[in-house]
């Protein structure tokens, strides 16, 4: 699949993110990193904001957050906000990144603006949405 296709597939993957967070009732950005197949290090990153990108009541960049989680996401291969990693400058510690491999690719998707178990709900359903989005090439 050519990064190009790839990227179509990630943001219509973006789109079903941030239709899952509406309908949950919640607000904030949407985020997705792939690695295609065969590459190694031309991550194809998109996002979406869901209704806004900051929260201004708690004084948090929801932007900043959701990229966070990706980046964690990205070096340590596993979902993000791990007690037992040991988290490196940039780094947040937030839970609501996941990982995942599917068909040779690496993903790295993130929501944040929720709580911890809703921004994760709201990553996995992307990285879901994105498989099945790889599976019909």
């Amino acid at each position: 699949m050519t990064n190009s296709e790839l990227r179509e597939k990630v943001v219509m993957a973006l789109d079903d993110m941030k239709a899952k967070a509406i309908e949950m009732g919640i607000q904030g950005v949407v985020t997705a990193s792939v690695l295609n197949n065969g590459e190694t290090d031309d991550w194809i990153g998109e996002m979406k904001v869901v209704g806004t990108p900051t929260n201004e009541k708690e004084g948090w960049n929801l932007v900043a957050i959701a990229w966070s989680k990706c980046g964690e996401v990205i070096a340590t291969g596993a979902d993000s906000g791990q007690p037992d990693h040991q988290k490196m400058l940039g780094e947040l510690g937030f839970v609501g990144g996941a990982y995942d491999e599917f068909e040779g690719c690496k993903m790295a998707f993130a929501f944040s603006g929720a709580d911890s178990e809703e921004d994760l709900v709201v990553a996995k359903y992307g990285i879901e949405k994105m498989k099945g989005y790889m599976s019909c090439k």
